[in-house]
């Protein structure tokens, strides 16, 4: 009874996956932007970050012309600034792996926007952490430093909106034009007290958005 059960959700699987790849319910996408963070306050210290770039990978499986699931892989890279006492940069990567449902109100022509809401974590992983000191007779002050910063993964919401845009005469090609804002809890590299002489503990949380163009491939 269980193997019959298994041979028929493998078929019913394989069957479905076939039908819709028959009728063109794929696509994936690549996008590159800019990262822009929101400043927050907590604990005594001011968080921001740099404006940074990225670049987004997208797949996308359509079950109709309205919902759709999409799965993202991001890679962005900017600057996460802490400012207490004294000015700390910690240079790190952040990267995305996420899942949302996307829904397409409606299409006018070649245009197709969509609207997507879902989860994902942000993995911050740092490279390096530059503290700046009040600068004295024109002299660099800005000292690389160790201060314990490590990778660090949090639990994000996602949320965006956008327009697909079919190139005329290219019929599997499509423009992308999107937002993507992520709602987290800031992240403090685990530097805090009992590891280190400072903390990049604030307990708020961030806001980091994503406009981006891309390219689309549907098959």
């Amino acid at each position: 009874m269980i193997k019959q059960a298994l041979i028929a959700l493998v078929a019913f699987f394989f069957l479905t996956i076939n039908s819709l790849a028959q009728e063109n319910h794929y696509d994936v996408a690549v996008s590159g932007g800019s990262v822009f963070t929101k400043q927050s306050e907590g604990n005594g210290i001011t968080q921001d970050a740099t404006i940074g770039s990225d670049i987004i990978a997208t797949g996308r499986i359509r079950f109709n012309q309205k919902h759709s699931l999409a799965f993202n892989y991001g890679h962005a890279r900017n600057s996460q600034t802490y400012q207490e006492t004294a000015d700390f940069h910690v240079l790190s990567t952040i990267n995305e792996f996420s899942g949302a449902y996307v829904f397409n109100p409606f299409q006018k022509g070649r245009w197709q926007p969509f609207v997507l809401a879902g989860v994902g974590a942000l993995v911050f992983s740092p490279s390096s952490t530059w503290v700046f000191l009040p600068q004295v007779n024109n002299e660099p002050n800005n000292v690389q430093t160790n201060v314990g910063a490590s990778r660090q993964t949090e639990v994000a919401f996602l949320y965006g909106f956008g327009v697909d845009y079919q190139i005329p005469r290219v019929s599997h090609f499509a423009l992308r034009l999107q937002y993507r804002g992520f709602l987290y809890r800031n992240p403090d590299f685990n530097v805090n007290p009992g590891t280190s002489t400072v903390t990049f503990y604030t307990d708020s949380r961030g806001h980091m958005a994503e406009p981006s163009i891309g390219l689309v491939f549907r098959f």
